[in-house]
């Protein structure tokens, strides 16, 4: 099914909706596409709008030329202009990742287009001791995989240390080839977590409600991440879930939960 498209920053970005009712407007993270919602969106099922998107460069959505980087505040642009280009505020907004970076600024700066959020492990290592050492593995492993591998490589390290060695097994070899010819989209996103301006201040400032997803199965580092932003969010709840980094494909169910 060829999807629509809807222009953000003068980019055109591709989307599927479903349902009807409250919407819900889904943001995947690096190296994935809206194909990561999937399960969410078939258990959120017909009684709600679910709007899931291909950030840019990602799937069938545009990028600019050249692109070479982006920031969580181009994202959250994007986001906001796809959710007024639709006609979908308030709408419930799940993220993942720098999705739910995203997210995040969207309620900062738009908190009209949110009616609540469901966040799965933003990526904000430097709200903790190991983050920095954290961030530098993660590094080290892009660039030993692009070594070895390629751009392909490069993907599939990043997906292996966030996801697990069992990542391609769990997102299915549709979304694991997706993944792997989406080099630029990924090489973009790269530097984009480090990018958000938003203090203490902002952050505390939100009074969206927000629940704050984590899975036990997810590394020591992004839980402890997650545990500290909520610590700074007074409208948050934090919810730990029987999975890993994806949620989403894991727990689908309870995930989609979350926001009804």
């Amino acid at each position: 099914m060829t999807p629509a498209t809807v222009e953000a920053g003068g980019v055109a970005l591709a989307y599927e909706e479903r349902g009807a009712g409250p919407a819900a407007v889904l943001v995947h993270g690096t190296a994935t596409a809206r194909t990561v919602w999937r399960e969410t969106v078939d258990a959120l099922g017909d009684g709600v709008r679910s709007i899931a998107y291909d950030r840019r460069a990602y799937g069938d959505s545009g990028a600019p030329e050249p692109y070479g980087g982006t920031t969580v505040g181009e994202q959250a642009d994007d986001l906001a202009e796809l959710i007024d280009a639709l006609d979908a505020a308030p709408a419930m907004v799940f993220g993942h990742e720098l999705g739910a970076l995203a997210a995040l600024d969207l309620v900062v700066r738009r908190p009209e287009l949110a009616r609540g959020a469901v966040l799965i492990e933003p990526p904000m290592l430097w709200l903790v001791p190991d983050g920095t050492d954290a961030v530098g593995d993660l590094r080290e492993a892009v660039a030993v995989g692009a070594r070895e591998h390629g751009a392909a490589g490069a993907v599939r390290a990043y997906l292996e240390a966030v996801g697990g060695p069992d990542v391609e097994a769990l997102l299915g070899p549709g979304r694991m080839e997706a993944a792997l010819a989406s080099p630029r989209a990924f090489a973009a996103d790269l530097a984009a977590a480090a990018s958000w301006s938003a203090g203490r201040r902002e952050i505390r400032s939100i009074e969206t409600p927000i629940a704050l997803v984590t899975g036990i199965r997810s590394s020591s580092v992004r839980r402890d991440a997650t545990q500290a932003l909520a610590e700074l969010l007074p409208s948050s709840r934090t919810v730990e879930l029987e999975s890993g980094h994806f949620a989403q494909l894991e727990m689908p169910r309870e995930l989609a939960a979350l926001g009804v």
